[in-house]
Parts: structure tokens; C-alpha cells; sequence
């Protein structure tokens, strides 16, 4: 009787595990290995950039390709907009949408995002050495016009917002960046605005192919963090 009692129990313990490996319902890490990958891109510097609709760079266009050489698999790509591309991941049409997505995306319902694997603020950059008050009063800042950045210096301090075409020619000088161009301004890091966990999309339910791709992301975030600095312009 204890016999039997204890081969019931293993079996329960085999069953329950076998439950918590993931698994792809439509089978998207078996066909994509050895096969083709469907990704799903739209232009967002510096994580993918795109010319006439053919990625040219970006640093998550990097990782999508090495991930796809460690799979064996040839990516297949596809240009769109965010709505189009999250509507054709959730029809199956499309494996994997990249483009800056963030843990905060709106379509965070429609799709399995990875677990976060890197994350970058934007600040004000002020020059190395300057001393300003913390909620900047009077003090004149940079921010690219019509962005999120000048948007957020105006409603978090009490700056006096520049709005500019180019940040590039505010070298030097204090300006609301993302944290991986403030080298390239001569700053260093400030006030900070925002923070942003950087995600890629994945097809919901497919959580074999989503694990394997966190399985890649995760403990890159330093080397991540170097090509964002290398390929981040202001």
C-alpha cells in the first residue's frame, strides 16, 4: 500500500512539473529553429533604424540577428506601424515585434513582452563640474522640439524650456536627453525625468519561444548598455 501510494505521488510530482515547462501552442520555437523568424520592425533610433523599410542598424536589430544565428534561424522582416505590426503578432502573421517598446507600451494586452532587459532615463545633462538647484528655477534647458523630453522638463521642473531642432548643437550646454547621448553633448547626468524598462513583443501563449529569447536578453544589459552609447545619437 505505501508502494503505491508513493508511485502515485511521483507520478503527481512528474505530471506537475511537466506542467510548468513552457510550452508554444502553435509551435513557434519548433518552426522557427532551422527556419525562418517573422519579425516585425518599426523605426525608433537608436533601437531600429530603417531605410526604405530595410533595417540598416539599431541596437535591437543587432540583438534580433544574433538571436537568430544562435536559433539557426534567417529573419524575415517586416516594416510597419505599431498598431500594425501588434495586430498581425496577434493574427500569427509575425513572431516577434521590436521597435523601442517599453514595459509600459499600451499594447501590453495584446502581446507577451519579455521581461525587461535594459533601462535607460531620460535627464537633464548638465556640464560636468556646474552647480544648479535641484528644481533647476530660471535655469535655461535644451530639449528637442516636439518631443517627450521637452514635455517633461516643463512639467517636472521649474526650467526654462529651449525648445531646438538639433540637440546636437546644444553641446555643452544643460538639455534634456536620454542618458546613452550625454556623452556626445559633453554632460553628465542631472535631474532625472524618466525611467524606461525596454521590452521586445512576442506572440501571446507562445512561452517557449518567449523564454528562450529572455534566456538570451538577460545578463547582456552591460554590453546593451555599450551599444546604446555607441549607437545613440542626440
Amino acid at each position: 500500500m505505501r508502494a503505491a501510494v508513493c508511485i502515485a505521488l511521483a507520478v503527481v510530482a512528474v505530471a506537475a512539473c511537466a506542467c510548468r515547462i513552457p510550452e508554444d501552442p502553435d509551435g513557434t520555437l519548433d518552426r522557427v529553429e532551422g527556419g525562418v523568424m517573422r519579425v516585425g520592425i518599426t523605426e525608433s533610433d537608436p533601437w531600429v533604424e530603417l531605410e526604405g523599410g530595410v533595417p540598416t542598424g539599431g541596437v535591437e536589430v543587432r540583438l534580433v540577428r544574433r538571436f537568430a544565428r544562435d536559433l539557426g534561424a534567417r529573419i524575415e522582416w517586416v516594416d510597419g506601424s505599431e498598431e500594425e505590426l501588434v495586430d498581425a503578432l496577434k493574427e500569427g502573421s509575425l513572431d516577434l515585434v521590436i521597435g523601442g517598446l517599453t514595459s509600459k507600451s499600451r499594447w501590453k494586452k495584446d502581446a507577451a513582452f519579455t521581461r525587461p532587459y535594459v533601462e535607460t532615463t531620460t535627464v537633464v545633462g548638465v556640464p560636468a563640474g556646474s552647480s544648479l538647484p535641484d528644481d533647476l528655477d530660471g535655469v535655461t534647458v535644451a530639449a528637442e522640439l516636439g518631443t517627450e523630453a521637452e514635455a517633461l522638463v516643463d512639467a517636472k521642473t521649474d526650467a526654462d524650456v529651449r525648445p531646438v531642432r538639433d540637440l546636437g548643437r546644444a553641446h555643452g550646454e544643460p538639455a534634456a536627453a536620454h542618458d546613452y547621448v550625454l556623452d556626445d553633448l559633453g554632460l553628465a547626468a542631472g535631474t532625472e525625468l524618466k525611467e524606461d524598462k525596454h521590452v521586445m513583443a512576442a506572440r501571446l501563449g507562445e512561452n517557449a519561444f518567449l523564454v528562450r529569447l529572455e534566456r538570451f536578453l538577460l545578463g547582456r544589459s552591460e554590453e546593451i548598455e555599450r551599444m546604446l552609447r555607441k549607437e545613440g545619437r542626440p
